[in-house]
């Protein structure tokens, strides 16, 4: 079910053809067809306010671009620059005689293509000149909303049960399955995430002190679900290259993302202040949950990288402390809307 590194990558660069510029409008108008009235021609503004964004490392991630759909055309409004309130005014020389959406994009380091990069964070259906502005049918595949119930994760670690057996070491391990099933929506083993369109891809990590300025984030792999939203293969890192298993990524059979943290036999940098194994129920000063654990949405095109390369980037939409519950014990997974970007757009 893994889908090749070049393969993804392709399907990270541009798409700008009739039918998916179609269905995209198609899913910001709600199925809906027609937009604002048609206006006389002329310079316009589009005005963005835009909450759960934050500035794009311009090397490593871009830049953001807003663009104007009606139908099957797609025109650039231009380049977004970001206030420090999440605003932005983008002039545009010639207003088109009809608008049906707003896309706002991620456009890719030394971007020279005219069209939409696949990457597309926000879209919305614009009426009397204003649009609401939302991940899905941008992010997400079709109209299909994020899960605000996905499942379970839980502590585990299964790299090193054939040598210590079970129990052994169990808080350094974490991993994405419906450990008591009956306790969830699904009422089976694994989580539901909404499908993704094919330049994303679910991130899963472990984070020290979530929040800080010197936050740790260690990533337990990418991941895509099944197409019906089931979490149902392992990640892109298999057991993970702290789990002292030097074939990681093709030793095991866990049907599921995750990974444990135990040792290093392979010599990898660590993070100041990181030993191992990890304890991920390890409390701060305060009493407080140290670790919480993460789900993000990035690139596609960054599944496979090295481990330490990994960032994570700004949809955040699940994530939650270890706490105090032992090894094997369900812990569900949160929806956190404050971790997804969202807006509006008006076109004046």
């Amino acid at each position: 079910m893994r889908t090749s590194t070049r393969l993804l990558r392709r399907l990270g660069r541009r798409v700008a053809t009739a039918r998916v510029l179609a269905a995209l409008a198609a899913a910001a108008c709600g199925g809906g067809g027609g937009g604002d009235a048609p206006t006389a021609p002329g310079p316009a503004v589009l005005a963005l306010t835009l909450a759960g964004v934050g500035p794009l490392d311009p090397a490593r991630e871009g830049h953001y671009a807003a663009w104007l759909i009606a139908g099957g055309d797609v025109r650039p409004a231009g380049r977004v620059q970001l206030g420090a309130d999440g605003s932005a005014t983008v002039p545009i020389a010639e207003r088109p005689a009809r608008v049906d959406s707003v896309l706002v994009t991620v456009e890719p380091p030394g971007d020279a293509d005219p069209g939409p990069s696949a990457q597309r964070l926000l879209v919305g259906a614009l009426r009397g000149g204003r649009a609401t502005l939302g991940v899905t049918g941008a992010l997400t595949r079709g109209a299909l909303p994020l899960q605000e119930r996905p499942g379970q994760f839980t502590l585990f670690t299964t790299s090193n049960n054939a040598r210590l057996g079970y129990p052994s070491y169990e808080e350094a391990g974490v991993w994405l399955f419906n450990i008591v099933p009956n306790e969830t929506p699904q009422r089976d083993t694994w989580v539901r995430l909404a499908q993704l369109a094919p330049a994303w891809t679910y991130e899963g990590w472990v984070v020290r002190d979530l929040g800080a300025s010197n936050a740790v984030w260690l990533s337990y792999g990418k991941f895509v679900t099944d197409d019906g939203g089931a979490v149902a293969e392992k990640d892109d890192d298999g057991w993970g290259p702290l789990s002292g298993i030097p074939d990681y990524l093709t030793a095991g059979i866990d049907n599921f993302p995750g990974s444990d943290f135990l040792a290093n036999p392979l010599g990898l940098p660590l993070p100041a202040g990181v030993t191992l194994p990890l304890d991920l129920r390890e409390r701060d000063a305060a009493g407080g949950s140290r670790w919480s654990h993460v789900i993000t949405i990035e690139p596609a095109t960054e599944r496979g990288e090295a481990m330490g390369a990994a960032r994570p980037f700004l949809v955040r939409p699940y994530r939650d402390p270890f706490g105090d519950a032992g090894a094997g014990r369900p812990r569900a997974i949160t929806y956190r809307p404050d971790g997804v970007p969202h807006g509006t757009a008006e076109l004046r």
